[in-house]
């Protein structure tokens, strides 16, 4: 069956054996989608009656291919308060006449998650409105983007020119790429992450009190890693330690 929506992933045939072959054009439309922020690949592979690895598989080809380019994004995710319009009016005190006192009841929070979701909540308890923005605006990269990890020991003397130029010819790296560059010290203490967000180089430290990082143990000078994967080394977890479930392609279900 082929579908006429162009906005659909087109199959042009179906085989014997359940495999499907794809319309070129509306695949490529579906790959970069996919590539857009704050979009699920999971979402629109269910939505494209088409599967997930299969999907993530397609992205993977066309990034190492070259004709396919993440496009820039914010590591951060953006907050935004807003005072309600409600007013309360103050009370009576020692027989005075009462006073009218522009008081907002409540404020509301929303933020919008890389993953399209956007929550709201409205309080009128500044102390626990402080307690949750503080909560979201903890630091959370991106999961979209690709971390690289400098394995190697860094002088952290160096600023944001010096891990620029590290990462272009040491690493043989794009420093302005949508990803994220992660380095540590010798007595692995203290983590630096170097990233490219839209107009400016960030940097970020964490410095232990007393643990120490759990580095990659590995024989390539650079670590590929997911974000989540980065959080887990920010957290002190020995991920070479961790052992998951292979991943599994299927094509046809029964």
């Amino acid at each position: 069956m082929i579908e006429d929506d162009e906005r659909k992933l087109l199959v042009r045939r179906i085989f014997s054996n359940g495999r499907r072959r794809y319309d070129a054009a509306s695949k490529e439309r579906l790959v970069a989608a996919c590539l857009e922020a704050g979009v699920s690949v999971s979402r629109l592979a269910l939505e494209h009656g088409v599967n997930a690895n299969l999907l993530r598989k397609w992205i993977k080809t066309a990034k190492e291919a070259g004709t396919l380019r993440a496009p820039a994004r914010s590591a951060f995710i953006p907050v935004q308060v807003s005072a309600a319009s409600h007013l309360v009016e103050g009370p009576a005190l020692r027989g005075e006449a009462r006073q009218s006192k522009s008081l907002p009841l409540s404020a509301k929070v929303s933020a919008c998650l890389p993953n399209g979701v956007t929550l709201s909540l409205e309080c009128g308890d500044v102390e626990a409105l402080t307690a949750i923005i503080g909560a979201w605006g903890m630091f959370r990269l991106n999961a979209d983007l690709t971390v690289y990890l400098h394995r190697e020991p860094i002088d952290f003397r160096a600023g944001i020119n010096s891990l620029a130029v590290l990462v272009q010819e040491e690493m043989a790296l794009d420093p302005f790429a949508p990803a994220v560059f992660a380095f540590c010290n010798r007595r692995r203490d203290r983590m630096k992450l170097l990233f490219f967000d839209r107009s400016g180089f960030v940097l970020v430290l964490k410095r232990l009190t007393e643990d120490k990082f759990r580095w990659p143990r590995r024989e390539t000078a650079v670590v590929t890693l997911s974000c989540e994967e980065l959080h887990w080394v920010l957290d002190g977890i020995d991920i070479d330690a961790m052992v998951r479930h292979p991943v599994r392609h299927y094509q046809v279900a029964g």
